[in-house]
C-alpha cells in the first residue's frame, strides 16, 4: 500500500503542480450593456459612448474560485460547539465520501487587462485590448480520495481515470468591431492573438488499482504535456526526476529580457468570438455569442511525462525463520515495499518532447433581456462552456434597475458547477467621465452562506467615457444607459 500510494501521490504532484481555472466571464456582466467590458461576452454589443479608456490593471480585475462538487461545509462544519473536519475521530467520513463524484475538479481563474480601449467610427465600434489570463482545472478521481481515506479493500477496483490538471498563463491581444447590419441587428466580431508563458496539460488519464488478498493490479496509460520557457529542466541518466531551475535571467528582468516572456513568438496561437445582437421590439433584445474559438500551439521548453505499465504484485513470502537481530519483520517489509515502489517508479519516463497544440475553452452563450419600463427590466442567459473533458451548463436570470445615469445595480440567480445557491449581484456607476463597476454571480451567497458555496467570482473595473450626451439625441437614445 506504501509504495502504491507513493507513486500515486507522485503522479498528483506532477499532474497539479499548478492550479487550473476554466476561464470565467461573470453571467451578470451580460447584463450590464452600459458596462464597456461588457463585449466581452458579446462582441456586438456596443457601449453608448463615442470613446472609453480603461484603467490599467484595472479595467477589469477579475477573479473565480470553484470546486464541484465539494462545498466547505462538506470538509469543516461545527459540531457540539467547534468546528471539526470530517477526518476527525467524531466526523463522518461517509458522508463526505459521498459526495464525491467519478471525477471532481478544483479550477480557478485569474485575470487582468493591462490596456483597454474602445472608440466609434462611421463604420462601426473598434475596441482594443491586452490582457493577461490563467485558466485552468485540476481533476481528481473519487477513487482516489477513497483510497486513501478507507485504505486497501479486498477484491475491488480503483479506477483513477482523470488525474490531471489542464493550466494555460498567455497573454492576449485583441480587436473587436460592432457594426450594425440592418435595422436594430448588429454584428461584432473580435480576434486574438495568443502569445504562451507557461501550459500543463494532461493527454491521457488512464490509472486502475484492483487489491485482492491474492494480488495488487496497477494498469496506467498516462501523459501530460508542459511548456516551461521560464525554466531549465535537466534530466537525470536513468529516467529520474529532473530538475527545474528557474532561468537566472528572471531575477534581473529588464526591458530586454520582459518582451521575451511576454510575447513569446514560440508559443502562438489565434482566436476568435463572433456574437449578434438583435431587437425585435424596442423592449426586447436577443443576443448570440461564440467566444474563445481558438488554439495555442506550445513549442518552447517542451517538456513530457508518462506513466504507463501493467504491474502485478504478488505478495509476500515470508519465512519467520530467517528474520533475526540483524533483520526484523518491520525492516524485511520497509526493505520490500521500498523496492515495489522503485519498481512502479521506474515506469515514471520524463524527457524533451515536440509542439502540442491546445485549444481554447469555448463558451456559448444565448440571452434575452426585457424592459418592463424605463426603471426595470428582466433577462435570462443559457451558457455552454465546452471544456476539454466535459460540457458545463449554466443559467442566470436577472432584475436589472436603472436609477438615472448614475447608479445601476443588478440582482441575478444563477445555476452553475451543479449549484442552485448563486446569487449574483452588479453595480455600474458614473460620475462625470468616470465609470466604475462591480460584478459577481455568487459573491452574496458566499458571504450569507459560506458553508453552501461551491464557488466565488467577480470583476471589477474603471473606465473614463466621453461623448454619450451626444449617442443620445441619436439612433441609440433608446438603449438603456447604465452609466
Amino acid at each position: 500500500m506504501k509504495a502504491i500510494a507513493r507513486t500515486i501521490l507522485t503522479l498528483c504532484m506532477v499532474a497539479g503542480s499548478g492550479l487550473q481555472v476554466q476561464a470565467q466571464l461573470t453571467n451578470t456582466l451580460y447584463f450590464m450593456h452600459g458596462v464597456p467590458q461588457s463585449n466581452r461576452i458579446n462582441p456586438a454589443y456596443q457601449p453608448v459612448c463615442s470613446f472609453y479608456l480603461g484603467f490599467p490593471a484595472l479595467s477589469p480585475l477579475r477573479l473565480e474560485l470553484s470546486s464541484n462538487p465539494l462545498v466547505w461545509e462538506d470538509v469543516i462544519y461545527p459540531q457540539d460547539g467547534e468546528l471539526i473536519t470530517f477526518m476527525h475521530p467524531d466526523g463522518d467520513r461517509d458522508r463526505f465520501l459521498r459526495q464525491l463524484r467519478g471525477v471532481n475538479y478544483v479550477a480557478t481563474d485569474l485575470g487582468t487587462t493591462l490596456g483597454s480601449l474602445g472608440f466609434r467610427t462611421p463604420i462601426g465600434f473598434f475596441s482594443l485590448e491586452v490582457a493577461t489570463r490563467w485558466d485552468g482545472n485540476i481533476y481528481y478521481p473519487g477513487d482516489l480520495v477513497r483510497l486513501m481515506i478507507k485504505g486497501v479493500e479486498n477484491d475491488v477496483t480503483y479506477e483513477l481515470d482523470g488525474i490531471g490538471a489542464d493550466l494555460s498563463l498567455f497573454n492576449e491581444l485583441s480587436l473587436g468591431w460592432s457594426g450594425q447590419l440592418m435595422e436594430n441587428l448588429y454584428f461584432g466580431v473580435r480576434a486574438k492573438v495568443l502569445f504562451g508563458m507557461a501550459n500543463l496539460s494532461t493527454v491521457s488519464s488512464d490509472l486502475s488499482l484492483y487489491t485482492s488478498e491474492e494480488r495488487w493490479t496497477i494498469q496506467s496509460d498516462m501523459q501530460f504535456n508542459a511548456s516551461l520557457p521560464f525554466a531549465e529542466v535537466t534530466y537525470g541518466e536513468e529516467g529520474e526526476l529532473p530538475d527545474i531551475e528557474l532561468n537566472s535571467d528572471l531575477e534581473n528582468l529588464s526591458s530586454s529580457t520582459i518582451p521575451g516572456y511576454l510575447l513569446n513568438g514560440q508559443n502562438m496561437g489565434l482566436g476568435l468570438d463572433l456574437g449578434i445582437d438583435y431587437r425585435p421590439i424596442k423592449q426586447l433584445r436577443v443576443s448570440v455569442s461564440l467566444t474563445d474559438l481558438g488554439y495555442i500551439t506550445w513549442k518552447d521548453q517542451v517538456h513530457e511525462v508518462s506513466y504507463r505499465t501493467n504491474y502485478d504484485y504478488m505478495g509476500l513470502e515470508v519465512n519467520p525463520f530467517e528474520f533475526s537481530e540483524d533483520l526484523s519483520f518491520g525492516d524485511y517489509m520497509d526493505s520490500t515495499l521500498n523496492q515495489m515502489a522503485d519498481s512502479l517508479q521506474g515506469f515514471l519516463e520524463f524527457g524533451e518532447s515536440g509542439p502540442y497544440t491546445k485549444r481554447l475553452n469555448t463558451k456559448l452563450y444565448a440571452g434575452a433581456s426585457f424592459e418592463l419600463n424605463k426603471i426595470i427590466s428582466f433577462g435570462i442567459l443559457s451558457r455552454t462552456d465546452i471544456l476539454n473533458r466535459r460540457v458545463a451548463e449554466q443559467v442566470t436570470a436577472s432584475v436589472g434597475f436603472r436609477f438615472g445615469r448614475y447608479w445601476n445595480p443588478t440582482v441575478t440567480y444563477s445555476y452553475m458547477n451543479s449549484s442552485f445557491n448563486n446569487i449574483g449581484f452588479g453595480y455600474s456607476f458614473n460620475l462625470g467621465p468616470f465609470n466604475s463597476y462591480f460584478v459577481t454571480d455568487n459573491l452574496i451567497t458566499a458571504l450569507l452562506w459560506p458553508e453552501s458555496t461551491s464557488s466565488v467570482n467577480f470583476w471589477f473595473g474603471m473606465n473614463l467615457m466621453f461623448g454619450y450626451k451626444k449617442l443620445l439625441k441619436g439612433p441609440e437614445a433608446d438603449r438603456p444607459l447604465v452609466y
